[in-house]
């Protein structure tokens, strides 16, 4: 049941995903946000990482369409975009 509610969530967001532009000052704000976070930090450890943040536009348009505000309060939200921005900078690195 799980499985299949993660599945559901994925095509949600890739369907909704298309409705809204992200811009530079929002990926910037939020990469800023990020770097409160120690899970964050240790991606800039790795040089690897550290490029995809910088560059790479499918990590750039994640981090940029995160809400740092409902990620600050709350859990259930900052572990879903942790996960997503992991998983996006993993098949991105390949």
């Amino acid at each position: 049941m799980g499985t299949l509610l993660e599945l559901l969530g994925s095509l949600g967001t890739i369907l909704f995903s298309f409705t809204k532009d992200v811009t530079e000052e929002e990926i910037e704000k939020n990469i800023k946000s990020l770097k409160e976070y120690e899970w964050f930090q240790n991606y800039f450890i790795d040089d690897k990482y550290e490029q995809l943040i910088k560059e790479d536009k499918d990590v750039r348009y994640v981090i940029g369409k995160l809400n740092v505000e409902k990620m600050k309060n709350n859990a259930g939200y900052h572990k879903k975009y942790q996960k997503k921005i992991h998983k996006v900078l993993l098949g991105n690195s390949l």
